[in-house]
């Protein structure tokens, strides 16, 4: 016979083994869902950190300054009848000492473009940060006998009495133009004492259009030289494909309309122009 108190203590070791099963198996499922939680709450992490992100890059997209950049340039431009001789005479001078001081003291950034639909074949285009640069820069070259040998060529290589230059100063801008190939450039005259309305009005159909075209773009006065335009504004694309149905594109908006209807009794005399990239002279 087992006796009574056995039994008790058998009963209660039975109890306490079951209580401890419960507890480790308690503990092990609960382990189990820390690790799936985990697990999930990190994916649920990486998802919200790649839409935030993706949120960010197309805000940042959106937010182009329209503004000026403070820049001042010489359009100085040519119609070339010799490319080869006329290239050679602009490679010789940008080797040159005279061409290194000059860019290394007044930061100017020099370029050759070609063009189509003008007169012109092309133009050098001098820019600098500001007037100060300029007037820096321009005592430079004008000093030199490195600079005075390539102008004495160009009689050789262009037609001279077609030959001539303006200065522009950026009104408005926006992206950053020297990262583009290819470009529309209008030519036009605004009514004096209605440029700050033009601008305005530019601004407004530029800041509805930057869905429309990835490329830059800018508004400039033509501060000296104004004979036959006091502005130019330029549409900046990296192909004449991407060019042309960007401007088809702002051309097709009621922005667009609504800009020619205010502008039209301000402007007069535009003139289109393609313009392509040909080479950068930085010494290289």
């Amino acid at each position: 016979m087992i006796s009574l108190n056995y039994k008790r203590d058998l009963v209660f070791i039975c109890q306490i083994n079951k209580y401890l099963l419960n507890k480790v198996f308690n503990n092990y499922i609960f382990y189990i869902i820390l690790v799936i939680g985990g697990i999930i709450m990190k994916k649920l992490f990486l998802i919200f950190t790649f839409f935030m992100t993706s949120n960010l890059i197309i805000a940042d997209d959106h937010e182009v300054k329209i503004e000026s950049d403070g820049t001042v340039a010489e359009f100085n431009y040519f119609s070339v009848t010799n490319p080869v001789a006329f290239v050679n005479s602009l490679n010789m001078f940008d080797k040159s000492q005279c061409a290194k001081k000059w860019r290394e003291e007044s930061n100017v950034k020099v370029s050759l473009w070609a063009l189509r639909g003008s007169p012109s074949t092309h133009f050098i285009l001098v820019v600098y940060d500001n007037y100060e640069q300029m007037e820096k820069g321009r005592a430079i070259f004008t000093s030199c006998p490195e600079s005075a040998r390539m102008l004495a060529s160009f009689p050789k290589t262009t037609e001279t009495d077609r030959t001539y230059n303006w200065i522009t100063e950026n009104a408005l801008s926006g992206r950053d133009w020297q990262t583009n190939s290819v470009f529309a450039k209008f030519n036009f005259k605004v009514d004096r004492g209605s440029e700050m309305d033009y601008a305005l009005a530019w601004k407004d159909l530029m800041a509805s259009s930057l869905d429309l075209f990835d490329g830059s773009f800018g508004l400039n006065a033509v501060a000296f030289g104004n004979r036959y335009s006091t502005h130019m504004v330029y549409i900046g694309a990296d192909s004449m494909t991407e060019l042309s149905e960007g401007l088809a594109a702002v051309r097709s908006t009621e922005t667009y309309k609504e800009f020619v209807s205010d502008t039209s009794d301000i402007v007069s005399g535009v003139h289109s122009q393609m313009v392509q990239f040909v080479k950068n002279f930085d010494g290289t």
